[in-house]
């Protein structure tokens, strides 16, 4: 499936991002869950695609729905709640400069926090669209 770089320029984005690297996430944003999980954690993955039949170089083209999972060491702390507000706050509203000329505009369209449990990391997953156009 062709994501048309979203993924690796998202993940670009939260590897650049202040916010990110302070809180020690930089190197542990995956586009898939690593075998060995080192906590905390960002996961980027391509949820659904839709496409249009218009083709042309001003009109939204295509839209994906992406997922950034977030995951904490603890377990009922607050770390994932603040690691996804700094997630938000970098990917909310960015424009994408993607490969061929064309451009995304990522927008937050869902936030679903997992309850605290004594047994599993937290996990704060954020859903965006993504619409590409050009």
């Amino acid at each position: 499936m062709a994501d048309f770089g979203v993924l690796s320029a998202v993940r670009h984005l939260l590897v650049t991002e202040e916010s990110v690297k302070t809180a020690g996430v930089s190197d542990n944003i995956h586009l898939a869950v690593p075998p060995c999980v080192a906590l905390p954690l960002i996961v980027l993955e391509i949820e659904e695609v839709w496409t249009s039949m218009i083709l042309s170089q001003h009109s939204a083209n295509t839209r994906l729905r992406l997922k950034a999972s977030i995951f904490s060491k603890a377990p009922s702390g607050r770390e994932s709640l603040d690691l996804s507000d700094s997630v938000r706050q970098a990917m909310d509203g960015k424009v994408l400069n993607l490969k061929d000329g064309k451009s995304g505009m990522m927008r937050l369209s869902d936030n679903v926090v997992d309850m605290p449990a004594a047994n599993k990391p937290r996990n704060v997953q954020q859903y965006y669209d993504v619409l590409i156009r050009g």
